[in-house]
């Protein structure tokens, strides 16, 4: 039985105090990593934040489209700002194919 204890028996004893000084610096790295995980979590909802504000206050700002308004009576999910792009390239779209019809 002895004999079998020492062929098979725990290799790598380790004393307390070792494994206890083991463990505590896996814990301080664990937490250096976590502490920057959360810091890069912090930033990217901070910009998610400023983001969704500039969104919110540009909206508020762009007057609203009148009813009368032709490009205004079609269904879109666009905001005013994106409407009012959306409109300057249809536009040049148009000044593009008129020039080029007038040219033939």
């Amino acid at each position: 039985m002895r004999l079998f204890k020492l062929l098979f028996g725990a290799k790598d004893k380790e004393f307390p105090e070792a494994r206890l000084e083991r463990l505590e610096l896996a814990m301080r790295r664990l937490e250096e990593e976590w502490d920057a995980v959360y810091d890069k979590f912090r930033l990217l909802s901070a910009r998610i934040a400023k983001r969704a504000q500039r969104l919110e206050a540009s909206s508020e700002e762009e007057p609203q489209r009148a009813e009368g308004d032709a490009s205004a009576t079609s269904a879109t999910s666009l905001s005013p700002r994106l409407q009012r792009i959306q409109e300057q390239i249809l536009a040049r779209r148009g000044n593009r194919t008129l020039a080029t019809k007038e040219g033939e």
